[in-house]
């Protein structure tokens, strides 16, 4: 990453924003860059149960087959489940926007870990190793209410599965 680029073109609004997951230098990160940030994370893209659970199973089939084990389609079961796959949203009087942005800040919400880095960015590595458990959006399930067809079919886009 090419940090004072990005902080200059940020200053003279050639980006109208940035979010920033990956640093320059981590585990200490530039922090008039993190101010400058819309978004910023520890460095968390991958923590996914999800992300973890497929780069465990490439890895396994990958030993399988050089080693000829014949475990080439093994896949990680029993992924830890959030509290909650269910979400049911109204979209009364809202914009698919509006809705897809519930959703997403149904299933995680990357506000808290921006809010996290901004007050403590000295606990990055501290943060990254004591990331909560989070899945992505197909282990969700979304019951719409007052829905369009075309909302459906962006929730489908975005992985999550309607009903």
């Amino acid at each position: 990453m090419e940090t004072e680029a990005l902080k200059n073109a940020l200053k003279s609004d050639q980006l109208a924003g940035a979010v920033i997951d990956c640093w320059e230098n981590e585990p200490g990160i530039d922090r008039e860059l993190l101010d400058r940030a819309d978004i910023a994370t520890p460095h968390i893209a991958g923590y996914s149960k999800d992300g973890k659970a497929n780069g465990t199973a490439m890895s396994v089939q990958a030993v399988s087959r050089f080693f000829d084990l014949g475990i080439d389609n093994w896949t990680c079961k029993n992924v830890e489940l959030p509290a909650t796959t269910e979400i049911t949203i109204d979209e009364t009087s809202k914009s698919i926007e509006e809705v897809l942005k519930e959703a997403v800040l149904k299933t995680y919400d990357i506000r808290e870990d921006d809010e996290k880095l901004r007050l403590s960015p000295e606990s990055f590595e501290k943060q990254r190793g004591d990331y909560p458990v989070r899945r992505e959006f197909p282990v969700y399930h979304t019951t719409l209410l007052n829905s369009s067809p075309e909302t459906i079919k962006r929730l489908k886009t975005f992985g999550f599965k309607t009903r």
